[in-house]
Parts: C-alpha cells; sequence; structure tokens
C-alpha cells in the first residue's frame, strides 16, 4: 500500500486546524469532498486566484481520495521544481496542522519520456510537464498505461483546452481529476473541461489581505525621445526606488525582450551603481537554478529577465518590476502584473511597476488590466493606477446589468451585446396608451416558460427604470437533411428587446423600438404589449431626416424605389453600391424613384461604423454590438435625432431625390391608376372559381363616399365589367377593408383561405393620382414636379377622314352606318408603317381581360423581337377636343399593358389566345400565322420550338394610344395659354403617368387627331 493508502497522519480538522487553513483552501477542499463523494464524477475545476493557496489544496487532494498513486501536471520548470518540493516535504499541510505523520511520499520528477513505467509505479506522486507524460509524445514509443494513476492534479489549468493537455485527462480518463486554475475563464473563449467546482473570488482575495495594489509610476517622455533616453529614464527610477528604506529587502526585475537586450539593460543599470545578472532560457539547468537561488535568497538582488519566472514562479521578495519592453502577449503581461500584486508577510513594502508613457507600452499595460477585469472585476482595486475609460465603462456596465432579474446559471447578463438594429414604431401622445413594462408588468405571455413564434423564453426581466425589457428564447434546430432523427438537435438561442421612449412634448409620438431579427416575433410583442392597434410604422421621411443627421463619412449602398412598381422583367427596387456611390449617381438613376434605404459610414467619438436606413420598412441598424447600457444610449440617440434631427455637415443624402411620406390623409386629386403589386404576378393567388387575383382590376369606387380618410376601390372582373367582384376601401395605415360581400382567395389550389382585403393589405397595390403623387400602403410618394408641358413622347397624328369617332369596333360602326371605325383605321395605319423586322405580325385581341386592342409582333432571323401594344378606344363627342374621359380608361389600359413587355409569360399567353384556350381569342391581321404559332409553341409538328419554350427574347418595346378624340393642337394651345384648363391639365398628368411608369421599359406613342 503507498504513501496516501497507509498512515500519513492527515486530517482535515485536525485540532486548531480550522483557524489556519485560509478561506480559499477550506472552501476548495469542502467541494471536493463533495464533488468526490460520488464515483465517477467529471473533472473538478477550482479557481484560487494567485497567492490564496492552490499549492496546499493540490498537496491535500491525493489525502481526501487515499489516492495510490497521483500524477501532477504542470507548464514550466520552474513550477515542477516547485512543485516536487511542495510534495516531498508536505510542508504546507503540517504547517496547517492537517498533517501529523513523520513520512512523506515518494515523488518523482519526470524529465522526458520514459520507457521505463516501473519507476513511474514505484513512486506515489510524478510531477511531469505535459511533454513527458502525454500520450500525443509517445507515437514511436509505448504510451503510459492507461489505469497508472488515481489521481490526476493539472495545475494552471487554462492551458488544459490545449490538444496535449486535453489528451492527458482522455487518457487516464477513470481517474479522478483536479484542475487548478487561478484563471476561471481563458482569455480565447475556450471552455475549460470539467465541472466548475468552486471559485473563490479576488474581492475576497483582496479584502482577506492575499493581494496589495500594484502602484505603476509611468514616466512622461521627453521631447523627441530614444529607446537609449527612456531606458535611462525607466533605470534611474527603478534604482531610485530600490534605495528606498522600505524597499531594502525588495528584488528588481529587469524585463527584456532578447538577450541582447537584457546584456545591455545590465550595463546600464551596473553604470548606474546597481549590479544586474542575467536570466534566460538559453542557460543550462545547473546555471539556471544557481541563479534562482541566489534571487531567491536576495544575494542577487537585480536580475534582467528574458520570457522568464513564468506562471506559477514564486518570488515573494519581487517588489519592483522595471517594465522596459512589453510581453509579447496580454496573457504574459497579466501574469507579470498579478505576481507584483501577491503578499507575504516577509515583505510588506508595496510592490512597484516603473514603465513610461509611450504608444507602445502604456495601453499595452491597460490592456492587460482589462483583460484581468475580464476575469474579476476586483483587479481594478488591485490595479488602480492602469484604469482606463474602458474599464469604467464595464464597471458602470456590470452596475446597470444588476438592476435586472436574475438569469439562469447559463445566461451572464454582462456578456449580453445586443445588436444596433430596431424597427420604430410611433404611438400618438392623444391614444393615451403606455406598454404594461412602463409600470413594471411583464405581460403574462411574456414571462419565463411562455413561447413566441415557436421558441420557448428562458428568461424575461426589465431594467430599474422599466424602459427596456428583455426577452430570450431557445429553440431546437434540427438540420433539414437529417429531419427523420434528433441525433443533430441542437439549441439555438434569440434576443429580443422591447424599449419604450416616452416623447417629450404632447405634439411629438411616442416611440416603441423592437429589435427583434424574427418579422413574426416583432408582431407577438406588439400583440403581447396591448400596442398593436396604436404603435405604427415610423414616418419614412423623419427616419431618413434622423439618418441624415449623422456625421456620414462615406456612403457605400443606396437603395431606390420604382415608385411606378416595376413589372415582370423590370426592377421595383434597385441598389447602388460601392463606396461614395452617392456623389456618382446620375439623374437617370433616381428619376421617378424614391429613397429605399441607405448605409454609410459614419463618424463617433468612439471611432467609425456603419449605419443603415430602410424608410420603407421603419428600420434603422448600426453596425456595432453594445453592453445593455450603451444599447439604452443608442436608443435614446435615436429618439432624439427622430424627433428633434438636426443637419449635419456631410449634408442631405440625395437630396433631390423624394423621400415617402406618412400617409395621413389621400390627396384631393383625381386617381389615375390603381395598379397591383407585382409580387401578385408570382405567387398564384387565385379566387375560389380560379381567377388570377392580378387579373382583376382595380378602380376608384365613385359609388361610395370618398374622404381624406378612406379611399373606396372596387374590384372587377373585366370578363363581368357589368358586375363588382368586390368592393371596399384603403385606410391611411395601408390596409384594406371590405364594405361589401367577402370574396375568398386561396394561393394556387392547395393554399389557406384568405379574403381579398388581407391580400391588399400585405401587398398593398399603387395608386397613382393626377397631382403627381402616388401611394404605396401607408407611404405617400411625391414622385415628380409638376409639369408644365407635354411628357416626351412620339407624337403623331391622323385627320380621320370618314371614320366615326364614336365607333370603336367595324360592328358599331355597322351599326350606326356612318363611317370606318376608330379599329379599322387604327389597322389600316398600321399596315402602312414601314417593318423594323423580317416577319411582322399584326393581331388583333379586342375583349374583356385583353393584352391590347393591337398587338403588333417583329421577329428578325437573329431573334431580335419589337413588340407595340395599342390601345384604342373611340371618343364621347363626334368631332376632337380636349376630353378628360377620352383618355381615362384608354391611358390606364396602357400603363397596366407595360408588363407583357418584359413577361417570359407572354408569349404562351399570345399561343393560348391564337388556338382558342384563352380569351379574348387573338386574330391574325397580318402576317403568317403559322410561323407566329411555332414561335408561340403552338403549333402541333413542332412542340418544343419557340420563344415559349426556350429562352424568351428581350423585347424592343412600344406602348401607344390611338385617340382620335383628342386633338393634339387644341391640348398645347391650352397648356401654352398661361391658364389650362382642368380638363387640359388632367389629360395632360394622364400621359405623364403612362410616360413615368413605362418610358423606362418602352417607347411611348399617342396617335390622335391633329
Amino acid at each position: 500500500m503507498g504513501y496516501y493508502g497507509g498512515d500519513a497522519g492527515f486530517s482535515l480538522f485536525n485540532e486548531n486546524s480550522r483557524d489556519r487553513w485560509r478561506p480559499a483552501q477550506l472552501g476548495a477542499l469542502g467541494a471536493l469532498i463533495g464533488h468526490w463523494s460520488i464515483p465517477r464524477q467529471p473533472p473538478a475545476l477550482v479557481s484560487l486566484p494567485t497567492g490564496t493557496g492552490k499549492t496546499a489544496v493540490a498537496v491535500a487532494a491525493p489525502h481526501l481520495l487515499t489516492a495510490a498513486r497521483v500524477l501532477v501536471v504542470v507548464p514550466s520548470r520552474d513550477l515542477r521544481k516547485q512543485t516536487v518540493e511542495a510534495f516531498k516535504s508536505q510542508d504546507v499541510l503540517r504547517h496547517v496542522g492537517a498533517l501529523c505523520g513523520a513520512g512523506n511520499p515518494s515523488v518523482l520528477e519526470l524529465i522526458g519520456v520514459t520507457s521505463d513505467w516501473q519507476q513511474v509505479r514505484d513512486a506515489d506522486v510524478v510531477v511531469a510537464l505535459p511533454n513527458a507524460i502525454s500520450p500525443a509524445y509517445y507515437t514511436d514509443g509505448e504510451p503510459p498505461p492507461r489505469g497508472l494513476f488515481d489521481l490526476v492534479i493539472v495545475d494552471e489549468a487554462h492551458h488544459s483546452p490545449a490538444p496535449t493537455w486535453r489528451a492527458i485527462l482522455e487518457h487516464f480518463g477513470d481517474a479522478d481529476a483536479l484542475l487548478l486554475t487561478a484563471t476561471p475563464r481563458r482569455r480565447d473563449r475556450q471552455r475549460l473541461p470539467g465541472t466548475e467546482l468552486y471559485h473563490y473570488p479576488v474581492s475576497l482575495a483582496l479584502s482577506n489581505g492575499f493581494y496589495k495594489p500594484v502602484h505603476p509610476t509611468i514616466l512622461d517622455l521627453p521631447p523627441a525621445p530614444t529607446q537609449g533616453s527612456t531606458d535611462r529614464m525607466i533605470a534611474v527610477e527603478a534604482i531610485r526606488i530600490a534605495n528606498e528604506p522600505d524597499h531594502a529587502t525588495s528584488s528588481v526585475m529587469i524585463r527584456a525582450r532578447t538577450r541582447k537586450r537584457a546584456a545591455a539593460l545590465a550595463d546600464l543599470y551596473r553604470s548606474l551603481g546597481m549590479e544586474v545578472e542575467t536570466l534566460h532560457g538559453g542557460m543550462d539547468d545547473g546555471q539556471r537554478e544557481a541563479l534562482v537561488g541566489r534571487i531567491r535568497s536576495g544575494e542577487c538582488r537585480a536580475v534582467a529577465v528574458v520570457d522568464m519566472l513564468g506562471e506559477g514562479f514564486d518570488l515573494p521578495r519581487l517588489r519592483i518590476a522595471a517594465y522596459h519592453d512589453k510581453h509579447r502577449s496580454l496573457v504574459a503581461t497579466t501574469q507579470f502584473l498579478g505576481r507584483l500584486a501577491r503578499v507575504d508577510v516577509a515583505y510588506p513594502q508595496a510592490s512597484v511597476l516603473v514603465t513610461v508613457r509611450d504608444i507602445d507600452m502604456h495601453p499595452h499595460l491597460q490592456g492587460a488590466v482589462r483583460e484581468l477585469y475580464a476575469e474579476d472585476a476586483d483587479w481594478v482595486q488591485v490595479l488602480p493606477g492602469l484604469i482606463d475609460d474602458e474599464i469604467a465603462e464595464a464597471a458602470a456596465d456590470r452596475a446597470y446589468v444588476a438592476e435586472f432579474g436574475a438569469a439562469p446559471p447559463s445566461l451572464a447578463l454582462n456578456a449580453i451585446t445586443p445588436a444596433c438594429s430596431v424597427v420604430l414604431y410611433e404611438v400618438d401622445t392623444q391614444h393615451g396608451y403606455e406598454p404594461p413594462i412602463v409600470n413594471g408588468e411583464v405581460p403574462e405571455s411574456l414571462l419565463e416558460g411562455g413561447r413566441l413564434n415557436g421558441q420557448s423564453i428562458i428568461y424575461s426581466s426589465m431594467n430599474q427604470a422599466n424602459s427596456t425589457l428583455v426577452v430570450v428564447t431557445t429553440a431546437t434546430n434540427r438540420p433539414r437533411w437529417h429531419a427523420s432523427s434528433p441525433g443533430l438537435d441542437t439549441p439555438t438561442y434569440d434576443l429580443h428587446l422591447v424599449t419604450w421612449i416616452p416623447s417629450p412634448r404632447i405634439d411629438e409620438p411616442h416611440l416603441l423600438l423592437i429589435n427583434s431579427a424574427d418579422g413574426a416575433i416583432r408582431n407577438q410583442l406588439r400583440t403581447a404589449l396591448g400596442a398593436e392597434q396604436y404603435a405604427r410604422t415610423t414616418d419614412p421621411r423623419r427616419l431618413q431626416e434622423a439618418f441624415d443627421a449623422l456625421d456620414r463619412i462615406s456612403v457605400s449602398s443606396v437603395g431606390v424605389r420604382n415608385t411606378y412598381r416595376g413589372s415582370a422583367g423590370v426592377p421595383s427596387y434597385t441598389m447602388f453600391a460601392g463606396s461614395g456611390v452617392d456623389r456618382g449617381l446620375r439623374a437617370a438613376d433616381t428619376d421617378q424613384r424614391a429613397l429605399g434605404h441607405a448605409i454609410a459610414q459614419v463618424g463617433s467619438g468612439r471611432g467609425a461604423f456603419s449605419a443603415g436606413v430602410a424608410t420603407g420598412k421603419s428600420k434603422y441598424w448600426e453596425g456595432r454590438y453594445l453592453s445593455l447600457r450603451n444599447y439604452e444610449v443608442f436608443a435614446a440617440d435615436l429618439a432624439s435625432r427622430y424627433w428633434l434631427p438636426t443637419t449635419s455637415a456631410a449634408g442631405r443624402l440625395l437630396p433631390n431625390v423624394t423621400r415617402g411620406r406618412r400617409l395621413t390623409a389621400f390627396p384631393d386629386s383625381e386617381v389615375a391608376v390603381i395598379e397591383h403589386s407585382p409580387g401578385l404576378r408570382t405567387m398564384d393567388w387565385r379566387t375560389l372559381d380560379g381567377r388570377p387575383v392580378e387579373s382583376l382590376e382595380l378602380h376608384l369606387d365613385t359609388s361610395q363616399e370618398r374622404t381624406a380618410e378612406r379611399l373606396p376601390v372596387v374590384a372587377i372582373d373585366p370578363a363581368k365589367p357589368e358586375e363588382e367582384a368586390w368592393n371596399g376601401y384603403q385606410d391611411t395605415d395601408g390596409d384594406f377593408h371590405c364594405s361589401g360581400a367577402a370574396l375568398e382567395i386561396k394561393m394556387g389550389f392547395f393554399g389557406s383561405t384568405l379574403q381579398l382585403e388581407q391580400l391588399l393589405s400585405a401587398k398593398p397595390p399603387t395608386i397613382f393620382f393626377l397631382d403627381s403623387q402616388t401611394c404605396i400602403g401607408s407611404v405617400l410618394y411625391e414622385s415628380r414636379d409638376e409639369r408644365t408641358t407635354l411628357p416626351a413622347i412620339l407624337y403623331n397624328s391622323l385627320k380621320w377622314d370618314q371614320v366615326n369617332l364614336q365607333a370603336e369596333t367595324k360592328k358599331k360602326a355597322d351599326e350606326k352606318g356612318l363611317g370606318h371605325s376608330v379599329h379599322e383605321e387604327l389597322e389600316d395605319y398600321l399596315r402602312r408603317q414601314p417593318k423594323r423586322a423580317n416577319h411582322r405580325w399584326i393581331l388583333g385581341n379586342d375583349g374583356p381581360g385583353e393584352i391590347a386592342d393591337y398587338i403588333v409582333v417583329e421577329v428578325d432571323p437573329g431573334r431580335r423581337v419589337n413588340l407595340s401594344l395599342w390601345h384604342a378606344k373611340a371618343t364621347e363627342g363626334a368631332k376632337p377636343g380636349v376630353r378628360v374621359k377620352d383618355m381615362q380608361t384608354v391611358a390606364q389600359q396602357a400603363v397596366k399593358s407595360r408588363g407583357y413587355i418584359t413577361d417570359p409569360r407572354f408569349w404562351r399567353t399570345v399561343g393560348a389566345r391564337m388556338t382558342g384556350d384563352d380569351t379574348p381569342r387573338i386574330s391574325v391581321v397580318e402576317g403568317n400565322e403559322r410561323l407566329l404559332l411555332i414561335l408561340c409553341g403552338q403549333d402541333p409538328e413542332h412542340p418544343k420550338w419557340g420563344f415559349a419554350h426556350r429562352p424568351p427574347p428581350i423585347a424592343a418595346g412600344r406602348i401607344a394610344i390611338a385617340q382620335p378624340g383628342l386633338s393634339i393642337s387644341m391640348l398645347r394651345t391650352d397648356l401654352s395659354g398661361g391658364a389650362p384648363t382642368i380638363a387640359a391639365k388632367q389629360v395632360r398628368e394622364f400621359l405623364t403617368v403612362l410616360h413615368d411608369a413605362a418610358s423606362s421599359i418602352a417607347e411611348i406613342e399617342l396617335l390622335s387627331s391633329e
């Protein structure tokens, strides 16, 4: 039986021993007794600040287990030597009265790899570096037997995640394990193995006298300093302090970067009257141990050190550090500072650090203090002279999170750093609404244990001011490719913040800020807070002004929204990116468009960061993560800029581009066109009888009362123009409401059922007004300035002799028995036009749901296609004039038809209408019908030929209006007279709407009377 299994005479609580154990040691040993009372426990992680008695815990641990054989792993040769001596003598246990036996364990100092495992078995304790015991170093030889040890002790355990260290714990996995460290967490954030069993805080070590403050002496540099002059300043000050009576027993350590520097510094100190020796890794073991012995005894009072006296090295008389060269890492710097802070009753004098305040050294020391502060906030009391603003900020952050309720052990509130990304909502002060959190109440549905969009709430609490609610949720994530098994399930966590900022004035709205990446959860949070009926998205213009108030350095991304909504193949939203992109945009890039989003680099007192705004989504974000306390500052600053924006030195972003603004009242102007959202084209929404929702025409409902807050709208099926498919209204919040019979719709054949008004609210149509304004949902865009001239389109005129202007079709003209119809004259006009390609077709498609009255398709062998859509209408009067009704319907049809120019489904539609599979049927006025059927994929002998089955060509388009009831000369005369009539202005606006909506994809032509 070995030493620990025999009569060692160990008793943790011998008579009078309790008073002599340090509190940290007692706590650690008590925790270990409880931990090891249950067999096969994971490694025990014990964290004790340096100087509070880790060595005694390590030496006592084998007695608690009566271990037969113990392995102690240390990181350095110096610490290995110290550890061997501590286990051999057992003095630390006898000193506290815990050991009364005379015997000591046999201790083997294992140096290098070995093949003699019998000598290891003969020892009670083996002390080794990883390179002597880790199986990773025994790839060519016999590795250590797995059952060799009963207990493995790892000192300085923050090394244990390293592969060679971890291999030791895994190889001896059947043994109990104790991990000792002064660092409860690694600075690289890697998790230490084992169970964090016990942690003794630095604050107690300080109050119990195990640590003392380190006094930094930071020397100001002279003008034009050199290395020689700064070295001399440090040396003179260090020698002066060493010569003070209080430091008669102090040792001086001179930190050098290289051996050459150490030798030079030693010569400098000698020239100033202090004897100095050098210590470095290149010395042989005998020289090195002898010099260390002289340092311990005080025979050598000053030593120039190169990367020596590493972690765990005990030198209590070290009280003066001359920091000439910074360490290569913050880890080494913090170990160095921690050693200065240790207390020894034999050396009660203060510890002093001497260095210079240069850009290289002083920030590095402050960085080391920040690293220590990350481990334990009380280090700022140990190193008070090195506190910087960052540490003061961190201390304030800790005090702020203390206001919140207790969090689960796995959630560190001080570690929460939310992204600065919010969706803003306004609440009118007249509503009298306040969220329940203002009164300190968390809604029941948001308490811990509740659910948000399928996620479980694991934490929910508010700050002391009841202004911000923090909600943390978790969900289980399963890979889609592993859906049938939970084996790869992993938990995911999300953070959601709700901030309420009350208005400072009665005429300004309150602001509700919701920070969540999940749109569904944002909606659920509003509902839970009872804010759904009161909170609306912010005014896009004001949000853009809040963004413009930032000090912009450079704009990197700009998005502009087409206020005329793009059709298939035409972007409704265009993004421009690149450094300083705002300076390179042309008028053509932004004409008829409104600012949608912007991202810029902005400057602040803390440096530069990116910021962005998406006004249509009421979203604002900054590319930085802040503590919870500073997130409050961010939210308050954003609110201030929203309420009281100021103009930055950079000025207004893209000042000539219109900004959308909240729709507070509908324009008084006439409605020119109401057009479905282009998003409906790809979503296959249909009525229950199979009609595509996008085929329903939306018009202003003139039979209903129109107010500033309500715009009546009617939906009509072109196949049944005499019937109303649906009628209702849009309000200023962008929501649609049904006033008559409900119209149910669904996506495809198997989708869920909705009411039409629900779809229109989610995918709002675009409403064009004749006063140049455009409405999309709850946003109103002033898309163009009022114009006094006709838009730049192609104007042609005919005499229309022998034409009955009031008869649109041949059938109608025959009924009236007078002249040709408008359609017949237009056909003759189209035939007379010169061909622009080898093949030309003139197609008639008049009828409900028509593409256009006439379609002209011109194709050459190079697959270039010219597509013209002609819309013709009869007139109300027998003679040409300037009449609004003559232009209204035909202009609306022309605007809506522009989508066909770029729609790849156009050719299938034409083919289906030629064969009668779709209505209205197309008739061929001119051209080879068989060839066109082939191009449209409808020829039985060539079913896969043509544009319908191959990549369709990009067509050059023309959208044209044939309206003989309009006299172009009378219109121009009316507009140029200085006081144009209402009819003339409205006709001009119809043409302007057509130009602005379609000129980006097609030529515009007007064929009128002279």
